[in-house]
């Protein structure tokens, strides 16, 4: 294993106050990334998961240079909805949906609406 894949698990459960891990998350345990809120549940090799906010008039992944991955991304919207923008083709994606990108595929999302999206994001596979 190289020091990045032993430095992640390290970083993530270095405040490991006992087993299980409990991870609280809310709107407010999140911090501005890729264009919206977002924050980590956890990350190791192959699997990053995290919950995200995207408040009214936020466009995540606006920056080109960040619309795509090597691997594959699960979102799940599990209040509200936004605009899912992928390969340049919009769907809405609302409450209780999930979408899955395969790796190398565009993706972008945008909250048109007035209400905040709240959902949940994993990533997996070779490179996450």
């Amino acid at each position: 294993a190289d020091f990045g894949d032993m430095l992640l698990p390290f970083i993530f459960h270095f405040w490991t106050r006992g087993t299980p891990e409990v991870i609280r998350f809310s709107s407010e345990a999140t911090r501005f990334v890729h264009g919206t809120n977002l924050g980590v549940f956890y990350y190791q090799p192959g699997l990053r998961s995290a919950w995200f906010e995207i408040k009214p008039g936020e466009h995540v992944n606006e920056n080109p240079d960040s619309r795509t991955n090597p691997f594959p991304s699960l979102i799940i919207m599990v209040r509200g909805e936004a605009t899912a923008r992928i390969d340049g083709v919009d769907k809405a994606l609302r409450e209780g949906e999930a979408i899955f990108v395969p790796p190398g595929v565009s993706h972008e999302f945008l909250n048109n609406g007035d209400a905040p999206a709240f959902g949940f994001l994993f990533m997996f596979g070779d490179g996450a």
